[in-house]
């Protein structure tokens, strides 16, 4: 009872202080970013005290799940967004039960010019639409990141998000990772493929080209005995959907994430040239839940795979919806970002079903 009231009062100051943040730093110039840096700092600032502590909450021992080898304390994982070390022991600490690195590349970039990332209300929703363009420390450097022993300290799962700009990386930054892990005395990484990130060298991501997905993902699996999540984007036809469930269904120890952000334009989204540099990017937020929950129902419908829902979840009610329609594990990313403190509340009601 005491951990509840302590959740719903620290939800409060963290909504309040995030708005305030966003009022002073975001507002003129129009750029959410510049608020997201300064939360980025304050949050590492409180997890190297004991502030710390105020956001540890147990996981009700009952909701553990189980995918392939993998035990994850919590059917809340985090979504491919993050890669500082700060945000992904925050999470742990909530109670999320398993969290993924955001997608790694080849080599280093810095992403699109800002302004690139804004909230936005799309269709009576509010939601965030970013254009990060995937900066990123390339996976040389990325992968000396990961034996860190604050995040396999709580023994759960770790997923490492992959994406290239062409079969060939893909296959270069797995392979890199994977001789990498054979290292590290930890036995709950896994993969996550994002096949809908950069343009492949013919101007085609690997979810348009699903003949070079399955050869990718069965040499892959000729490397690894890891698991594998195939991420695929909301813009995805049901046929398309329905093809890629039939290529994870032939290759071992694999499952599929329903759910990356859709793809709108800046215009319609309300947004002027000045405070969106790109003419569209990707949407996040509860408009998306809609759509995971009928592709969760379709893929349950016709295949055994594991679903993992993302997108749109930001309540217990979806989360229940979701793992009752044949889901295993629920994504969440803005919820982690808008109200993080709901993660203990709802394991908390998971766990008294």
């Amino acid at each position: 009872m005491f951990s509840s009231f302590r959740a719903k009062l620290l939800s409060l100051k963290f909504r309040a202080i995030r708005r305030f943040v966003i009022i002073i730093l975001a507002k003129i110039p129009k750029d959410l970013e510049r608020a997201i840096i300064f939360g980025d700092t304050l949050n590492h600032f409180l997890m190297i005290t004991p502030l710390k502590y105020f956001f540890k909450f147990n996981i009700p021992s009952n909701i553990k799940t189980n995918l392939y080898d993998l035990t994850f304390a919590s059917p809340l994982i985090s979504a491919s967004f993050k890669d500082d070390v700060s945000s992904l022991l925050q999470w742990q600490l909530l109670g999320i039960g398993g969290i993924t690195y955001k997608t790694v590349l080849k080599s280093p970039s810095e992403g699109n010019l800002r302004p690139r990332i804004q909230e936005i209300n799309y269709e009576g929703e509010y939601g965030i639409l970013n254009s990060l363009g995937l900066p990123n420390k390339g996976v040389e450097k990325f992968k000396l990141s990961i034996p860190n022993k604050k995040l396999m300290h709580f023994n759960r799962p770790i997923g490492i998000s992959i994406g290239g700009n062409s079969d060939k990386e893909y296959f270069e930054v797995f392979s890199t990772i994977e001789s990498y892990l054979d290292t590290i005395d930890f036995n709950q990484f896994f993969y996550e493929i994002n096949i809908s990130c950069p343009n492949t060298e013919d101007g085609k991501c690997l979810s348009d080209d699903l003949d070079s997905l399955k050869t990718l993902l069965k040499r892959f699996r000729d490397l690894s005995s890891r698991v594998i999540f195939v991420k695929v984007s909301p813009d995805s036809t049901e046929e398309n959907i329905c093809t890629i469930c039939d290529i994870l269904s032939d290759i071992e120890k694999t499952a599929i994430n329903i759910g990356n952000s859709k793809y709108i334009t800046a215009k319609n989204a309300g947004l002027s040239k000045k405070a969106f540099t790109k003419e569209g990017g990707g949407l996040s937020g509860k408009y998306l839940y809609k759509n995971t929950l009928q592709m969760v129902r379709l893929i349950s419908s016709k295949y055994s795979i594991p679903i993992i829902a993302t997108g749109g979840v930001c309540s217990y009610r979806q989360v229940k919806e979701l793992l009752e329609n044949g889901a295993t594990l629920t994504g969440m990313a803005t919820l982690l970002v808008t109200d993080p403190l709901l993660v203990p509340q709802i394991n908390q009601r998971l766990s008294n079903e």
